[in-house]
């Protein structure tokens, strides 16, 4: 990558931004836009996390992102990539299904459209129809009253009763709580609620607010693949930044952020060399950000046990495959969400356990085929799992790598025997891509009690530190990283709204 370097240019900045995953990338390329100086400084050999895409011989692999929403024209990472003058540089591909889901005894492709959702359903559990569409009409009001509070509100704002009152109803409600109200059929209740993997949580304890959110978002957006991979978005926002007269420095690890009369002064460099900055903001994981760069001593008691209190998200074991056997005759989803069981919660249990009950399993190349050579395909599947499942992961990887694989199989049967390629990769890859609390996927685990107006504000109590990505608002998810990355640029330069902060980047067309 021709736009990155290994030594910054200068000891004084305006902005530093630490860690570049999609959120700082996101952050720093909007401060330059907005004519800030900004070093964004990343530890690995390039930027983007868990969107920086890696090879293994002729395959291409994603880590995590295998696809997004929001792109039609003024939707939101539309209007962010034209806004910051790339959207040229990125082409997505659309999809055909929202996703497929598979239990063990009924398989259903999901298609794109609220009414859609409803009615693929209700066709397969008519006796329900009345039920899932008074599901899906209190999702989409959340999606709406969502969608006005993070347009109007800053991080952390107040929920007007009168504006806000499906949000404030909801904002304790688990998803499991808003199914039983109204759904009887469990089968139907672990069809509606398929895609909770997403967020990491099985239905009982997942946050409504963050599931219906994303649910209708997902639903009513065209989704796209990322052409080539999505290191061309990661691409993208480093074009951004550099373009914009900041830069972007790899292979250097932050070892402290630098705190000079109680408030945020730069950072240190693991070789000692320190560079000043009045705002510092970090996208790296919240508790090694407090704890570990900036120290407790600078940090209000409050906050820390705060900090103390938040649970992690749960962590996944990998299995990047590639495969001869067609896939695309199984007449399936490039997403498909696996679960052993209808109940939800049992099958999360098997997965802390280390156990592959519950599977995101996606081909890339049935929408993207220049990621493999001609006649392979790609096949990433993904099982939610504990970091420590009380054996070393150097015994266990082979053995889940095997276990996962046979559930695929079952998938796609004659996958195994025409395999070119496969490879596991456990929690503590995770936590090396990102240095996350305990290999987390998802930053806090979204619970009603630290999702949404709960998270972390993007503003933290030490004056001039900010915060960017899955550990702060607005939540997990690769857009909600980079819408992350957008508000708290929007904060750094003053704005009260988004429309006020693309406007003054000469983007017109904001909606």
């Amino acid at each position: 990558m021709t736009d990155v370097s290994t030594e910054p240019r200068s000891n004084d900045y305006e902005v530093v931004v630490v860690g570049g995953g999609l959120g700082g990338l996101s952050a720093a390329a909007f401060l330059a836009k907005g004519g800030r100086s900004v070093l964004l400084v990343e530890r690995l050999d390039a930027p983007g996390g868990y969107a920086h895409s890696f090879s293994r011989g002729p395959y291409l692999y994603d880590p995590a992102v295998h696809v997004i929403g929001q792109l039609d024209d003024g939707q939101m990472v539309d209007t962010w990539l034209n806004a910051l003058g790339v959207r040229d540089r990125v082409e997505f591909i659309s999809v055909e299904h929202f996703y497929s889901v598979r239990f063990p005894d009924f398989t259903l492709n999901v298609p794109f459209g609220v009414d859609e959702f409803v009615e693929a359903h209700a066709e397969h559990f008519p006796h329900e129809a009345a039920g899932i569409r008074s599901f899906m009409d209190i999702c989409t009001q959340i999606r709406d009253e969502r969608d006005v509070y993070v347009s109007t509100a800053s991080s952390g704002g107040e929920l007007d009763a009168e504006r806000f009152s499906t949000l404030l109803r909801y904002r304790s409600a688990t998803v499991g709580d808003v199914l039983d109200a109204t759904i009887s059929d469990p089968r139907v209740k672990g069809a509606l609620s398929a895609i909770w993997w997403y967020q990491g949580l099985p239905p009982d304890r997942l946050s409504f607010l963050v599931f219906a959110g994303m649910l209708v978002a997902l639903c009513e957006d065209r989704h796209g693949h990322c052409r080539g991979s999505f290191q061309r978005l990661v691409d993208a926002y480093v074009a951004a930044i550099v373009e914009n007269g900041g830069e972007v420095v790899v292979k250097q690890k932050v070892a402290r952020i630098l705190i000079e009369s109680g408030a945020a002064a730069g950072i240190e460099l693991e070789d000692g060399s320190q560079i000043h900055a009045p705002i510092v903001v970090s996208n790296a994981d919240a508790t090694q950000t407090f704890h570990g760069l900036v120290g407790p001593e600078h940090v209000p008691d409050r906050y820390l046990r705060r900090l103390e209190s938040m649970r992690p998200a749960v962590s996944a074991f990998i299995v990047y495959a590639a495969t001869t056997l067609d896939i695309a005759q199984f007449d399936l989803a490039h997403e498909v969400m696996y679960y052993k069981s209808w109940d939800h919660r049992e099958s999360f249990e098997h997965a802390l356990a280390g156990e592959p009950w519950c599977l995101a399993i996606s081909v890339p190349t049935l929408v993207d085929p220049s990621l493999a050579p001609e006649g392979e395909h790609l096949v990433t599947a993904a099982a939610l799992t504990a970091y420590d499942v009380g054996r070393p992961w150097s015994e266990l990887k082979d053995e889940l790598t095997q276990g996962i694989m046979r559930e695929v199989e079952s998938l796609f049967p004659g996958v195994q025997a025409e395999l070119t390629f496969s490879e596991g990769a456990s929690p503590l890859a995770l936590h090396h891509y990102s240095l996350n609390r305990d290999g987390a996927m998802y930053g806090w685990e979204n619970s009603p009690d630290q999702s949404f107006a709960r998270r972390l504000s993007n503003k933290s109590p030490v004056p001039g530190l900010y915060l960017a990505g899955a550990w702060a608002q607005p939540g997990s998810g690769t857009v909600a990283v980079m819408q992350s990355g957008f508000q708290t640029a929007q904060m750094i330069l003053g704005h009260d709204s988004k429309d006020a902060f693309l406007h003054t980047l000469g983007y017109a067309a904001a909606t």
